[in-house]
């Protein structure tokens, strides 16, 4: 396997901190955060195995073993770059991934940061079916993964992009380049190769947005002592509620949960100054103790 990575170098003797991105992006959606938090200690982003510019292997058809293949690989990755104990902190899909990799080595894992993690809740009881069209919907879209069409539309992609996903040049208009296509050519290209990750994720997804193994089934079984930080955008379509109930679940340990009030989904972009913030104190506040 091969992982694709940044180390930037910041402030020695601090905690490390480890970011995870979501569902179909890269280590370049972290542009916005990286200057802040670095200055404060060293920050290790890769690209998750079967996105961007990492290894796309071929991964089980079982969820379970999906799941234990991005736990193995992330401590593959942590052995060779020679890392002990760090912050983890996962956005989205990264979210419950850096949550599993905390449930199998949390020797290595001193504070654990979701950012709108996505596959916590389980899948609501319903007492009667979807409507006719959604279910004629769910049932077209079954064979297909996630960025099928864009691909489909090859050299159209980032004009696609572009039309599907405005806010997403917003967040980054000006701060990062000036270039209006860098980032819808960056997603186009980290979503244009083999689908490896979104196959992965299909695997772990039950469909409408739900996980096959909810992680809020499994949260509770983190080890006692270790703190976790919820960080969720106000105006996202993730349910910060989620964060209260794992205060719930882990009734008498450290859970904390942020809301930014001027964010969504992509909490570290809508609002970067204040994520960094909110980032940059909940590690420092762990900086030096050993959970």
């Amino acid at each position: 396997k091969q992982w694709y990575q940044r180390r930037v170098r910041g402030v020695e003797g601090r905690l490390p901190l480890v970011l995870l991105h979501g569902m179909g992006a890269g280590i370049a959606m972290w542009v916005l955060n990286l200057d802040s938090l670095t200055r404060h200690r060293q920050v290790f982003a890769l690209d998750l195995l079967g996105f961007g510019r990492s290894s796309r292997p071929t991964f089980p058809t079982d969820p379970a073993e999906v799941e234990r293949m991005y736990v193995s690989s992330l401590e593959e990755w942590r052995i060779q770059n020679g890392l002990d104990k760090f912050t983890l902190l996962g956005h989205s899909f990264g979210g419950y991934l850096a949550s599993l990799y905390t449930l199998s080595h949390p020797e290595r894992v001193r504070h654990l940061i979701l950012a709108d993690p996505w596959g916590f809740p389980p899948m609501p009881d319903r007492t009667e079916p979807l409507p006719l069209r959604w279910r004629l919907v769910i049932n077209v879209m079954k064979p297909f993964n996630i960025f099928s069409g864009l691909r489909a539309a090859g050299p159209l992609g980032p004009s696609l992009i572009n039309k599907l996903r405005p806010d997403l040049q917003k967040k980054f208009s000006g701060r990062m380049t000036e270039d209006p296509e860098a980032v819808p050519n960056y997603i186009y290209h980290c979503n244009a190769q083999d689908p490896s990750g979104e196959v992965a994720f299909k695997t772990l997804h039950a469909g409408l947005g739900f996980a096959r193994r909810p992680m809020l089934d499994r949260i509770g079984q983190v080890r006692s002592g270790l703190p976790i930080s919820m960080v969720y955008g106000a105006q996202s379509w993730m349910d910060p509620s989620i964060g209260y109930e794992v205060q719930r679940v882990r009734e008498g340990e450290h859970v904390t949960v942020e809301l930014i009030m001027r964010a969504g989904h992509h909490v570290y972009a809508d609002d970067p100054e204040r994520f960094n913030t909110v980032v940059n104190a909940v590690c420092s506040a762990f900086d030096g103790t050993d959970s």
